[in-house]
């Protein structure tokens, strides 16, 4: 019976040696694979961080340009507003002193055509209504 419990204690001896083997040797495995991670880490970090910092330098450099191409853009359109409104007040003023010397709008055509008294086209004689 002694050496009958011998043997038991023994063998629960290996197992839990084995148990405790099994356990650091993967503990160790995780620990080697934790390493790698932080080294792939550094490497894209060692890789990357320059690539990323010079593409948000640009990104910023060019949204400055857009920034100050649109505030020029935005006062040239006020500019334009500006002077479309002068040429339609200059030109209603020569209107009234000398009508001949400010440009029609009308083509060619129009200019001699015969229109209503409310400025419209006059239909032609002989034209079919339905046939414009």
């Amino acid at each position: 019976m002694a050496v009958a419990a011998s043997w038991i204690t023994r063998i629960l001896t290996i197992r839990a040696r084995v148990r405790q083997e099994k356990a650091d040797a993967d503990k160790k495995d995780e620990e080697v694979k934790s390493d790698q991670i932080d080294n792939i880490e550094k490497m894209m970090q060692k890789a990357y961080t320059p690539i990323i910092e010079g593409l948000t330098k640009q990104v910023k450099q060019l949204q400055e340009k857009v920034d100050k191409l649109e505030m020029e853009k935005d006062e040239k359109d006020q500019r334009i507003d500006e002077l479309e409104q002068e040429v339609r007040q200059l030109r209603a003023a020569m209107r009234g002193v000398f009508p001949e010397a400010v440009p029609s709008r009308r083509g060619e055509n129009g200019k001699n055509a015969l229109r209503n008294p409310d400025g419209t086209f006059a239909k032609k004689e002989g034209v079919d209504e339905n046939h414009g």
